[in-house]
């Protein structure tokens, strides 16, 4: 980190109370700053609750992010360590696919984010169900995954208990704008100020923006997350193969998350989750009695170039954006870095390819 001479913002307003807007209120409140949360709906129920929730620091993401992904398992850690309600599964993740029997036979031994190969017997005795076994497959012990919307809960219970409010219901309408300046925001019950606006406000972000003459490449990417009635047990681990990801959540359902490829018809959301179904009682024994719970479409806020957008505005004083895709994952390490620039004045290197600025 470069440290950079600012002023430390005395009140700060996070627009968005999911899980991302969450973790920073707890992460700015936590430290003295005096922090209030507007949430247009209630908090997570947004991008939030449509989350697989995967705690991953792998996957296909531009390589500048490796940086922000890289710490994210050890941050979930000391934040657990910190918030004791905060429920993590620490499952481990077991991925495999076609391209991975051809792989090179390497294992990644670095601290939390390592992964090891195993064989069909050692796939076997980690998912005992499975009766569709690869050959191969990688096996990642330190990964896991949460409910996304009681995480949220939790984050602004923790910030709340350090003077933080936060207004549900409270949609934000613009930004209070004098100058080069953003003063603070403005909302149907009135105008709230703040030395600091900080946007969490994923795929709206770009309409509050808009007014003030920024265009915000953020486009909203649907996704399918299917849950599942099931035998408790049935799925151990997290499991991500060319046919699904899939993972037991907390009240012992199981989660699907799938690609959204049409609002209707034979690949509309509800014939995928047909299709899902049908993938999970051919790979899995004993899952001939599941029933479909649910399905529903969520909108993920997408940047053009998929990297996170976190930094100060370049055109306005006083505003600060975060938003980004894979916000479970990025969550309290977004937050620990945005915390400490505003509060601290430093400048973090790993946020260095997230700038708005590379879109002036």
């Amino acid at each position: 980190m470069d440290n950079e001479v600012s002023v430390k913002p005395s009140s700060v307003i996070v627009v968005g109370a999911g899980i991302v807007g969450a973790a920073i209120a707890y992460h700015l409140a936590r430290q003295g700053a005096q922090v209030t949360v507007l949430e247009q709906d209630s908090p997570g129920s947004g991008v939030t609750r449509h989350s697989f929730a995967w705690i991953n620091p792998h996957g296909e993401f531009p390589a500048a992010a490796r940086a922000l992904r890289a710490q994210a398992l050890a941050d979930y850690r000391r934040l657990q360590h910190e918030l004791p309600a905060l429920q993590i599964r620490w499952s481990g993740a077991l991925t495999y696919g076609a391209a991975d029997q051809q792989a090179p036979d390497t294992d990644e031994p670095t601290a939390e984010a390592s992964t090891r190969w195993l064989d069909r017997a050692g796939v076997a005795q980690l998912e005992p169900h499975l009766q569709v076994l690869p050959e191969r497959a990688r096996y990642a012990p330190g990964e896991g995954s949460l409910d996304p919307v009681a995480a949220t809960r939790t984050l602004l219970d923790a910030a709340c208990t350090h003077g933080a409010r936060v207004f549900d219901q409270t949609r934000v309408l613009s930004l209070r704008v004098e100058g080069q300046r953003v003063l603070g925001v403005n909302t149907a019950a009135g105008l709230h100020r703040a030395d600091q606006v900080l946007l969490a406000s994923g795929c709206a972000t770009p309409a509050l923006l808009a007014p003030l003459g920024i265009q915000l490449p953020v486009q909203a990417s649907p996704s399918i997350l299917i849950r599942v009635n099931a035998p408790p047990g049935l799925v151990k681990t997290l499991v991500s193969n060319s046919q699904l990801e899939i993972r037991e959540a907390a009240d012992g359902s199981l989660l699907l998350a799938e690609d959204y490829i049409d609002a209707q018809g034979p690949l509309g959301p509800e014939a995928i989750a047909q299709q899902a179904l049908a993938s999970i009682r051919q790979l899995f024994r004993g899952a001939q009695a599941i029933t479909l719970r649910s399905v529903e479409v969520g909108l993920r806020p997408m940047p053009g170039d998929q990297l996170p957008i976190i930094g100060p505005s370049t055109r306005y004083q006083g505003l600060y954006l975060a938003v980004m895709h894979a916000g479970v994952t990025l969550a309290p390490t977004v937050a620990r870095l945005i915390s400490q620039e505003l509060l601290h004045g430093q400048t973090c290197a790993e946020l260095a390819a997230c700038r708005p600025a590379r879109f002036a």
